[in-house]
């Protein structure tokens, strides 16, 4: 059984630390667009929209042409219906963590992790709550505000739970 986990949030709001944590505690491959963004800058010396949307989409592809059950560290929220085409395409099943955080906890990690542009701040999360209104179906499991700080373990326990139960 191929499986994609990914997620839905703003950036910022914890993907990575989740996705690391996931990774090596059920023996998942990490494909990260921080890492690919990071690659494009580095390359040509200067980010190129362009450049990043291509590697993306190709390592994407290959990961999913490899056939091998993968963590997406990326927010679906923006692209969920062309992503969810392509595991269907590929026969994955997916498990969506959807990161549904208020702007004052967002505004917190912001400063905590030393992020100096907030501007889009009320825009990231406008995107999300219309996400959750067109796809909170797709969803396979809520982490708020209340349950943050235990997000790890809520994480860990709802797809370990999804990956004995799916077929």
């Amino acid at each position: 059984m191929k499986r994609c986990v990914t997620f839905a949030g703003a950036p910022g709001c914890s993907k990575t630390p989740i996705a690391n944590y996931l990774s090596t505690s059920l023996s998942l491959a990490v494909l990260n667009n921080d890492a690919i963004r990071a690659e494009v800058a580095e390359d040509l010396n200067g980010f190129r929209v362009n450049e990043y949307n291509g590697r993306q989409e190709k390592r994407l592809r290959q990961t999913l042409k490899s056939g091998i059950s993968f963590i997406y560290d990326a927010s679906v929220d923006r692209k969920w219906p062309t992503f969810k085409d392509w595991l269907s395409e590929y026969d994955y099943s997916y498990f969506i963590i959807s990161l549904d955080l208020s702007e004052k906890l967002l505004t917190t990690l912001y400063k905590s992790k030393c992020y100096v542009n907030t501007d889009k701040l009320k825009s990231y999360i406008k995107d999300h709550d219309g996400f959750l209104s067109k796809y909170n179906k797709d969803i396979g499991m809520h982490i708020n505000d209340k349950g943050f700080s235990n997000r790890l373990n809520i994480s860990y326990n709802s797809v370990f739970n999804w990956m004995e139960n799916i077929n």
